[in-house]
């Protein structure tokens, strides 16, 4: 590596630049991001852990400053890079939780810092004040230390508290600047004494060392250059100063993860119970359903049966109509014929009337005995169902 540059920069681009971020205590997986494939600008992620690998950061180890405490550990690295990347001019600090959409030369074009320092303001929060209250109703760091934070400043610094509070989620940082340089010293002390959440502090550090940040007025959740959050399988307890780990003996420890274990269990009795009970549910919901089906099934048969019926007595009925018109036309047909002659021979006339009386008489003989179901009257009918 080249040698570091020392002295106060003129607000000149830097020579020698990287983009950084840092996790310690293996608190949330590292997010790749893509477009450093379209930069020639090196991405380094300053990490406690041997095992970390990556396709867009050069992975760099470092030791953690307090071994119990990873994220005052990881505050430091992110405060002081002049101190952890000696070998840059400037860099560029970036959350693991922001996602760049654009290259990071584009950045330092638009927003290299001629006071050394370049950050955004907090977009959605109005006065410090109200930053420290969110964090404390939040639990993101001890209570007590917080409110300890925020009565030292309203007796030192009391009009600071309406300030809108600044997002430090991206800086750009001038190495070379020693003023920059020491400010960032003065803020690491404040993160390190009070919270580490290091926003509720800065405010008063740049009132404090008399130092004016240049700013973007960007939206914190997505700009021309960037997205957040993109969390990756943060771990709460890995993150915070373990107090458990620190001050209660091995048996306090071990209970604990014995507590754990079992809301794990129940939590997981539970989800089988839902599970097994979202099942009865559905297998119920089928039965009604198949059962509507099977009396709407039967509803359906017995209209056409009945359909059926009463087209078979129609058409019995038409059958018989059809066979008494059959035994009567003809009759009349002869009859009209016999008439039309019956004057010039009325012997003849006399024998064929009688002949086509007797004939009608023989062929209408059976239907009178047995008429058709549609004829006979209701009381026969009900007499030869109950003696068929």
């Amino acid at each position: 590596m080249s040698e570091p540059v020392t002295g106060v920069s003129t607000g000149s681009p830097p020579r020698r630049l990287c983009v950084f971020t840092t996790l310690i205590g293996q608190y949330e997986h590292l997010n790749e991001q893509p477009v450093a494939k379209r930069s020639t600008i090196p991405f380094i992620c300053l990490t406690d852990d041997s095992e970390l690998r990556s396709e867009s950061w050069q992975i760099t180890q470092v030791s953690p400053v307090f071994g119990m405490d990873p994220v005052r550990s990881q505050r430091d690295i992110k405060l002081r890079p002049h101190a952890h990347l000696p070998d840059f001019d400037a860099s560029i600090y970036i959350d693991n939780s922001v996602l760049l959409t654009e290259p990071p030369e584009r950045l330092v074009e638009r927003h290299f810092p001629p006071s050394g320092l370049c950050l955004p303001t907090h977009s959605y929060r109005d006065s410090l004040l109200d930053e420290f209250l969110e964090v404390a109703r939040l639990g993101l760091d001890d209570q007590t230390r917080v409110f300890e934070q925020l009565n030292h400043y309203l007796v030192d610094f009391p009009e600071v508290l309406q300030e809108r509070p600044y997002w430090n989620g991206i800086m750009i940082r001038d190495h070379r600047n020693a003023v920059v340089r020491e400010m960032l010293e003065v803020w690491a002390a404040h993160v390190h004494r009070y919270s580490r959440r290091d926003q509720l502090s800065v405010n008063v550090v740049f009132r404090q060392t008399g130092f004016t940040p240049d700013v973007m007025e960007i939206d914190n959740f997505t700009s021309w250059f960037h997205t957040w959050p993109h969390h990756g399988g943060r771990d709460q307890e890995m993150g915070m100063r373990r107090v458990v780990a620190s001050l209660s003996p091995p048996v306090a420890r071990i209970r604990e993860l014995e507590r754990m274990r079992v809301e794990q269990t129940q939590r997981a009795e539970q989800a089988l119970a839902d599970l097994s009970a979202q099942h009865d549910e559905a297998l119920a919901k089928q039965a009604v359903q198949h059962e509507q089906a099977l009396a709407k099934q039967a509803v359906q048969h017995e209209q056409a049966l009945a359909q059926q019926a009463v087209q078979h007595a129609h058409a019995e009925a038409e059958e018989a109509r059809l066979t008494e018109a059959r035994l009567t036309l003809p009759s009349w047909r002869l009859a009209a014929a016999v008439s039309s002659h019956a004057h010039r021979h009325p012997r003849l006339a006399r024998c064929v009337w009688r002949g086509v009386h007797l004939a009608w008489l023989a062929a209408s003989l059976p239907h009178r005995l047995h008429p058709p179901a549609a004829r006979r009257r209701p009381e026969r009918a009900r007499e030869e169902a109950r003696d068929p």
